[in-house]
């Protein structure tokens, strides 16, 4: 679950999925789009920098395809911004104190990634490396693991309320790990966003203010906006977690 094999011993590629020209949902917006985009992955098949060796202190991010930053250049993709942010000086509620918390962020994205393959991945993390902070930005709730591969929909368990049923089994069961987990989805992961505010109080419900290269995933503005979100969660947990961090 730490690997994607698909991804592992590709070094550099101009596209990927839908960010090309054939299959972007607007190959004029794709031609005219002003930043280079590229795509490297590490030796754990994950569009990031090779991990440190010493991870007791990192931020996972957890995600599909927006997490990757399909169509963003990676330094714009949200874990990348994220960690701009933790390691500047961040004033806490005190505004005599200054912290500066200079953590890694390592991207754990999949494209066409399910809930319930994000799940196991964070179970397995949990397992593996005793974590302080997790974020998930969960995905399409209609997505589904089967026979250990990620489908866009389940034929045979589909609907609203089963959607939101497998939803609410991934959700919870990640918040019965002690540790830190803060949980944010991707724009347009369900046809009622009310209905996900008012059940998961706690959920960051992403606002897409603009748009990658490929015309679907979200691009800076976005990314700017959900960690600061992040940011603001994450001084929360400073001051009130169980857990520290």
């Amino acid at each position: 679950m730490l690997r994607i094999k698909d991804s592992m011993g590709i070094k550099k590629s101009a596209t990927s999925g839908i960010d090309c020209k054939s299959f972007c949902k607007d190959k004029k917006y794709f031609k005219n789009y002003p930043k280079n985009v590229t795509y490297e992955y590490n030796s754990m098949g994950f569009r990031d920098r090779e991990w440190p060796e010493d991870l007791s202190d990192v931020v996972w991010c957890v995600g599909d395809s927006f997490t990757v930053g399909t169509g963003q250049p990676f330094e714009e993709t949200w874990p990348q911004v994220l960690e701009r942010k933790l390691g500047k000086k961040n004033r806490w509620y005190m505004p005599w104190v200054v912290r500066k918390s200079g953590k890694r962020c390592l991207n754990l994205g999949e494209d066409g990634c399910s809930n319930d393959t994000m799940a196991l991945r964070v179970n397995e993390l949990y397992n593996l490396h005793a974590p302080k902070l997790i974020i998930v930005m969960w995905s399409y709730l209609a997505r589904r693991r089967i026979n250990g591969e990620n489908v866009a929909y389940n034929k045979d368990d589909f609907g609203v309320d089963e959607d939101m049923i497998n939803f609410n089994k991934n959700f919870v069961q990640l918040n019965q790990l002690p540790t830190n987990i803060i949980h944010s989805i991707i724009p347009f992961a369900f046809e009622n966003e009310k209905l996900l505010q008012e059940k998961y109080k706690n959920l960051i419900v992403t606002e897409q203010l603009d748009y990658a290269r490929d015309y679907h995933h979200f691009d800076i503005k976005t990314s700017e906006l959900v960690t600061n979100q992040m940011v603001e969660k994450i001084n929360h947990l400073d001051k009130s977690s169980k857990y520290p961090i």
